[in-house]
């Protein structure tokens, strides 16, 4: 997991911090979502460090490259932000992804990456580009760049990836999967809700779209820093829980009269 983070932060720091612009909003959100590792961590549910893996960012990190993330010297930041995560460089290859992707040899970094690529080639997809002009992060990853690791990697063709995509939401349903005592929660600053269901379906497939929710932040423990609407999110998650677990226990007990 935490290899996975140090991954993930250096393209996102990279396009970010070399674009058009970088708000600092951008990094108190990151802020965040490294401090809910971390609290994770320390209340023992598993999130630990690996051998081999990247040291998370000390509390109170961010709040020493705000000032400095203003200036016009963007070295020192990004330096400042790799001293953190452990990390001498962070390295944004096309060839060197690829080489890592199709090792089957066992890595002590981005566990898991190579199977979930798989995952993606040959069932749904699932890819996130930045192709709207107001996007903050680059827009180099687009669809056509995604597609073409499947070839690098596995030999997948594009219109092999779009055909699997077809069979997946075919067997599930998609958008409108058919199913009961069901409820799809998504944050709205996750890029994966549009390909969720966001709007109740039926008395029996409900939906719930957290404002200012990201990837998975529902499922987090409660800490006093979460916003309003996720604190309601999680109180009609409890309540939708409640009346269907209702149902089952009075429906089961009219069985048994």
């Amino acid at each position: 997991m935490t290899a996975w983070l140090a991954q993930w932060l250096g393209p996102l720091l990279l396009v970010s911090l070399w674009g058009l612009s970088a708000p600092a909003s951008l990094l108190r959100r990151l802020g965040e979502h490294i401090q809910q590792f971390q609290e994770s961590s320390a209340q023992g549910l598993g999130l630990s460090l690996g051998p081999g893996a990247a040291a998370l960012p000390k509390v109170g990190w961010l709040e020493q490259l705000l000032d400095p993330f203003n200036m016009s010297d963007r070295r020192s930041f990004l330096q400042i932000v790799l001293h953190s995560l452990g990390q001498k460089c962070l390295s944004f290859s096309r060839a060197e992804t690829v080489a890592q992707l199709r090792s089957t040899e066992p890595q002590l970094s981005g566990v898991g990456d190579r199977q979930w690529l798989y995952q993606t080639c040959t069932e749904f997809g699932f890819y996130v580009t930045c192709e709207n002009p107001r996007c903050p992060f680059s827009q180099l990853p687009a669809l056509p760049s995604q597609l073409d690791l499947c070839e690098k990697v596995f030999g997948l063709s594009a219109l092999s990836v779009a055909q699997a995509v077809a069979q997946t939401n075919s067997y599930y349903g998609g958008q409108t999967p058919g199913a009961s005592q069901v409820l799809f929660v998504n944050g709205d600053t996750d890029p994966w809700h549009v390909l969720s269901v966001t709007q109740a379906l039926g008395s029996s497939e409900s939906a719930l779209l957290i404002r200012t929710g990201s990837h998975c932040l529902d499922m987090a423990p409660e800490r006093p820093s979460d916003s309003p609407s996720l604190r309601l999110g999680r109180q009609n998650i409890f309540q939708q829980l409640q009346t269907w677990l209702k149902l089952a226990k009075g429906s089961q007990v009219k069985g048994e009269v």
